[in-house]
């Protein structure tokens, strides 16, 4: 690694980092956001929602608290400009609801909301607006988030721990 490390790089650092010493998000405590102001929080936890929902076999992003998480990580970056990066996401997110329904993303409908993700996912190998941009960032953290959440990390992957297992069954991964 250079000097002048890169994001991903630091990333890669912090995941190891956070990974060796056991990281658990807490519970979601969304009544005073640290960074986000309240509307902004609202969007956020939305959309990583909508990102990693609940269904069938477990809790999605919203009851793992990502929101809450990533509102905590984006209070404590050293960075003004990743923090900035993080506004101008979600505004830029905002906008392409307000372009396409003439509402804020929280109001429009679920299946509205769905259609703007998927348009924004579809440009994810050549993003050219900070929407598409910002998507890749957001997917990318919320993943990491919930996967590292208590509820991802039992509940979704069902791991059990060091523990011998009698048969390796396999996981299915799509």
């Amino acid at each position: 690694m250079d000097a002048n490390p890169h994001r991903r790089d630091l990333f890669k650092l912090f995941t190891a980092a956070m990974l060796a010493n056991g990281l658990q998000l807490e519970g979601a405590t969304s009544e005073k956001p640290l960074f986000f102001s309240a509307d902004e929080f609202a969007l956020l936890d939305k959309l990583t929602d909508l990102i990693i929902p609940t269904d069938s076999h477990s809790p999605g992003a919203h009851e793992a608290g990502v929101a809450p998480f990533i509102d905590k990580t984006v209070a404590e970056a050293f960075l003004p400009e990743d923090k900035e990066s993080w506004r101008k996401g979600l505004a830029a997110i905002d906008q392409v609801a307000h372009d396409s329904a003439a509402k804020p993303f929280v109001n429009t409908t679920e299946k509205q909301q769905i259609v703007l993700l998927k348009a924004l996912a579809e440009k994810e190998k050549d993003p050219q607006t900070e929407a598409e941009k910002f998507f890749t960032q957001l997917k990318q953290t919320t993943a990491f988030a919930y996967y590292s959440s208590k509820i991802g990390i039992h509940s979704d992957m069902d791991y059990k721990g060091n523990v011998i297992l009698e048969q390796f069954v396999g996981y299915d991964a799509t």
